[in-house]
């Protein structure tokens, strides 16, 4: 089965490295590096680490959108992007060796029209019955928060299977039109059922009005695992403790953990192993570096699962 990742607002993500900023002169730079970003995409780049096969979607426009596109074929991920007439946002991350520190200049999102949006639509509705798609990442501020419910809605309609990972208006929209699969984290959660979570049994207990719209609910709790809901079933997937080198993108190895072993024909307990071991297998890595197939393999014998 074929994965479809959307990013609706991908980006390029330079670093430059200098000794150290001085203020009103020449700062030379050290070394630079530049690595297309985006949620959905990381996602892919996971699936592809399994051994599994994704395209990513997405709006990128002018030379920055180019060079975006041209370095994820060079790393083997397919591409399938739309077209926008404004160019592709460039975040540029300044890093002080001398100090050990780094400051992050974030631009602005490209504008988008309602023509660029139609077409991007038109080519969702497009993706061959019995696909998984996965929408992850905030929407942008030139979509409505009902525009992810309107991609499920017209995908569920010739029964493809999404996966929805966002936060805010947009997974409250989002689960309203039923998606297969969400993916909120803790915090994510509280802020869907406007409540402070606390712990396991009030993410079981105020989950139960979604069980009846969504067929799967995995909600991430970071060390402590992961809470997996389904109509037959509560699961609790717990990581081996580890050495944490960054969290950076250990929630979308999650889901492309679980986007790949149910693309698999895994049942839902085996996606929830696979997926801890994936975002568990990033949390190795310093940086922007996701996981590791010899890692996660090594990591999954070590997953304990507890049936609630």
């Amino acid at each position: 089965m074929v994965i479809y990742t959307i990013t609706l607002n991908p980006y390029l993500d330079k670093t430059i490295d200098i000794e150290e900023l001085v203020y009103d002169d020449v700062n030379e730079i050290v070394e630079e590096k530049k690595f297309a970003g985006g949620k959905g995409i990381d996602v892919s780049r996971v699936i592809n680490e399994l051994g599994g096969q994704s395209i990513v979607l997405g709006l990128i426009g002018g030379y920055s959108g180019l060079e975006l596109e041209s370095r994820l074929i060079n790393e083997g991920i397919i591409c399938d992007f739309t077209r926008i007439n404004n160019e592709t946002k460039t975040n540029t991350t300044v890093y002080q060796k001398n100090k050990k520190i780094q400051t992050l200049l974030s631009a602005s999102d490209p504008d988008v029209s309602s023509i660029e949006i139609m077409t991007f639509f038109s080519k969702i509705k497009e993706i061959p019955k019995g696909s998984l798609v996965v929408i992850t990442g905030n929407a942008p501020r030139f979509i409505s928060d009902n525009f992810y419910a309107q991609i499920i809605i017209a995908l569920k309609e010739k029964g493809t299977k999404v996966i929805l990972d966002t936060d805010h208006g947009a997974l409250k929209k989002g689960v309203s039109a039923g998606p297969y699969l969400i993916k909120p984290n803790i915090h994510e959660f509280g802020r869907l059922i406007e409540k402070n979570i606390s712990g396991i049994e009030e993410i079981i207990e105020y989950a139960k009005p979604y069980k009846n719209v969504v067929e799967y609910i995995a909600v991430s709790m970071g060390a402590m695992g992961v809470l997996g809901i389904s109509n037959d079933a509560v699961y609790h997937i717990i990581p081996p403790k580890i050495k944490v080198g960054s969290s950076i993108g250990a929630g979308d190895s999650l889901v492309g953990g679980l986007a790949f072993s149910l693309s698999e024909g895994k049942s839902f307990e085996e996606a929830l192993v696979l997926g801890v071991a994936s975002g568990t297998a990033a949390s190795l890595n310093q940086g922007r570096e996701l996981c590791k197939k010899e890692d996660i393999d090594t990591i999954k014998k070590d997953v304990k699962i507890k049936i609630i």
